[in-house]
């Protein structure tokens, strides 16, 4: 049984051949239902986030498998903090329970949530503990939209690798005045930003699909953006722009986005790499967007599961978002401002380590590393970072193709090769034997 969708859409926006969606409070609220038949792959949340000046702060409150079914619930509650000049202040906490509403957005976990104050504004409040120091980081704020919500994928969209999984993504604040505190340890600074909030909710395995999405907005010139690509077994993206009350938006295969071969970085804490800008390019025939996302600070988290089940590795992102929307009529804006990005991946057991370019006169932007497992012949390849660091790990694809040793298992012999640009320079540099006693293997080229 699926969920039951109530009939609240009231208008469609149309510009070219993208569409979107208008929403309402109740699309905000709590969604899960169980069915009985897949409700340990049921995950539902609620993102926001606030920038002003030297401090942004990025909250999640996560539903996943409600009923525990799986053993591996996830009931939490996650803020990641960044002041500049500081440490990033970030933590989570669990709890067994939660409280919501199916009418109104009003989600509750233990001493944190949100809900309706003053309709259309929420209030936003929690607290956990920073992994890093013990100190409690608080916060209590008040998000006031001054942008329309709007369903950035309103139907059910096969976003993973197992049959019939399913999302919906609302933005239901794609431009907010947010006023408040934070609190991190011992010192509460006063917030008065901008801020965003989005809520997706379906049916999938939560460490199946390589999300990357970023958002911005200007609210002195009535201008926000929303953009994600998700990929799974197929593609699936949106971007929807609002300028002077006008929805703008771009439909999948309108969208393209090019990450470059030098624009990796490499987490140490996690031994992941991500790309630290791209480009994103539209046209729905009646407008066009050139938007450049770089990176400007990231904090990498992660949801645990037991392998050999795949996590989930997240990184949650500041960055300045730069383009130019044009009309076809001739009308222009530009932009550049700092917003937000994120970008996840599954984790299980990173293969990584740093190359020695000198050995073959080439750069990171033109090298790949090749790893092959010579039990299964299974090969992975993956780009380098501008610092020289790669890293290549399991997927959910190969969890799927062998649920009790993705892609390696305990001993297994990985053959791995340094490639310049065309497969010139080949080098064969080491055998690793895998030892998963480990978190992760280090292997430098």
């Amino acid at each position: 049984m699926q969920l039951t969708i109530i009939a609240i859409v009231a208008f469609f926006f149309l510009s070219g051949n993208g569409w979107a969606v208008d929403a309402s409070p109740k699309d905000d609220a709590y969604h899960y239902m169980a069915n009985g038949v897949d409700d340990q792959f049921y995950n539902e949340w609620w993102y926001f986030n606030v920038a002003d000046n030297d401090t942004q702060l990025q909250v999640v409150y996560l539903l996943s498998d409600p009923d525990n079914i799986s053993s591996e619930r996830k009931i939490l509650v996650q803020a990641v903090a960044m002041q500049d000049g500081q440490p990033h202040a970030m933590g989570k906490h669990h709890s067994r329970g939660y409280g919501g509403d199916r009418n109104s957005p009003m989600f509750d976990i233990d001493k944190s949530g949100f809900s309706t104050e003053e309709e259309p504004n929420l209030r936003v409040w929690g607290e956990v503990e920073d992994s890093a120091t013990g100190d409690p980081i608080r916060w209590d704020l008040i998000y006031q939209p001054t942008a329309r919500p709007w369903f950035a994928i309103p139907v059910q969209v096969h976003i993973g690798h197992l049959k019939g999984d399913w999302i919906k993504w609302l933005v239901y604040m794609p431009s907010a005045q947010v006023t408040g505190t934070l609190t991190i340890g011992n010192r509460t600074k006063s917030l008065q930003g901008t801020g965003y909030h989005e809520h997706a909710w379906g049916r999938f395995a939560l460490s199946d699909p390589q999300i990357t999405r970023a958002s911005v907005s200007v609210p002195l010139d009535g201008f926000s953006l929303a953009f994600a690509e998700i990929l799974g077994e197929q593609r699936v993206a949106f971007l929807g722009v609002e300028k002077d009350g006008k929805r703008i938006v771009f439909s999948e295969k309108q969208i393209k986005i090019n990450y470059s071969n030098s624009n990796y970085s490499f987490d140490s804490m996690t031994a992941g790499i991500f790309p630290d800008a791209y480009i994103v390019e539209a046209d729905n025939g009646d407008y066009t967007l050139d938007l450049a996302v770089d990176v400007q600070k990231s904090a990498a988290t992660t949801l645990d599961y037991r392998p050999p089940l795949p996590s989930v590795l997240i990184f949650q992102q500041v960055s300045i978002l730069q383009g130019t929307l044009k009309s076809k009529s001739g009308e222009k804006f530009s932009f550049q401002e700092q917003g937000f990005s994120g970008f996840t991946a599954p984790r299980l057991h990173p293969i990584f380590g740093r190359i020695n370019t000198s050995t073959n006169n080439s750069t990171s932007s033109n090298i790949t590393i090749v790893a092959r497992n010579e039990r299964t012949g299974q090969q992975k390849m993956t780009n380098v970072a501008s610092n020289g660091f790669y890293s290549l790990d399991a997927n959910f694809l190969d969890y799927l193709a062998d649920r009790t040793a993705p892609w390696v298992a305990e001993g297994d012999r990985v053959k791995l090769e340094m490639m310049g640009q065309g497969g010139a320079n080949s080098t064969v540099a080491v055998v690793l034997s895998i030892n998963l006693s480990e978190d992760r293997q280090e292997v430098n080229l």
